[in-house]
């Protein structure tokens, strides 16, 4: 499974899992169901909802391979700097 989520809506959905499990104990028991999938969806950051509408608010990195064997240029070196933050 390829990440989806993105690091804000991962702390918003564990924020929202938890308000509903708390609401499961005292409104609806259905609450429990609701917050325990939200809340494993942000754990392993991967919804399949998302991932069935073709969403994705993980930031991508960019993926060019560097030459090993090459003189490093400018753009490797911004590619290096961009993939080791």
């Amino acid at each position: 499974m390829k990440c989806n989520l993105g690091k804000t809506e991962r702390i918003l959905r564990i924020v929202a899992g938890l308000v509903c499990l708390a609401l499961g104990a005292g409104i609806w028991n259905g609450f429990y169901v609701v917050g325990v999938v939200i809340f494993l969806t942000a754990i392993i950051a991967w919804c399949p909802v998302s991932a069935a509408l073709g969403i994705s608010t993980c930031r991508e990195t960019e993926q060019e391979a560097i030459p090993a064997n090459t003189v490093s240029t400018d753009k490797d070196r911004r590619i290096r700097e961009r993939r080791f933050k």
